[in-house]
């Protein structure tokens, strides 16, 4: 019984910490400026195309440079001009449109309803005397 708690703790906690800052930035980014790639970088080697990319935009005429972090769901290009989403209040704070942030914040919280479910499982083996 204890390993279907130690599954259910470790998914939760995973899909929270993994989507949590995700959502935050995609509730709080609300505003939109044109942004472009001024270098990217992949995982070669590996079996997965993750790739990272460093941007650039302007907000009220500021300069402001971030970074995507490592994601599999983003296609990077130099040529290209990208939605940048903004926190009007913190414009430092921000994420590119097609960096994949939308589906790693659902993979997120796939595996934060699977611990969910898991607890629920747990609850309802204890209840039945296993």
């Amino acid at each position: 019984m204890i390993a279907v708690w130690i599954i259910a703790v470790s998914f939760t906690l995973a899909g929270v910490l993994y989507s949590a800052p995700k959502y935050y930035k995609i509730f709080t980014c609300r505003s939109t400026t044109a942004g472009r790639v001024v270098a990217s970088r992949s995982s070669l080697g590996t079996e997965t195309k993750s790739a990272r990319a460093k941007y650039e935009y302007y907000v009220d005429g500021i300069r402001y440079e971030a970074d995507t972090g490592w994601t599999t769901f983003g296609i990077f290009s130099r040529a290209a001009e990208y939605k940048v989403k903004y926190n009007p209040n913190k414009p430092q704070v921000s994420f590119l449109s097609m960096s994949g942030i939308y589906l790693n914040a659902i993979l997120g919280t796939v595996f934060w309803l699977a611990g969910i479910g898991t607890f629920l499982i747990g609850i309802f083996l204890s209840a039945a005397g296993f």
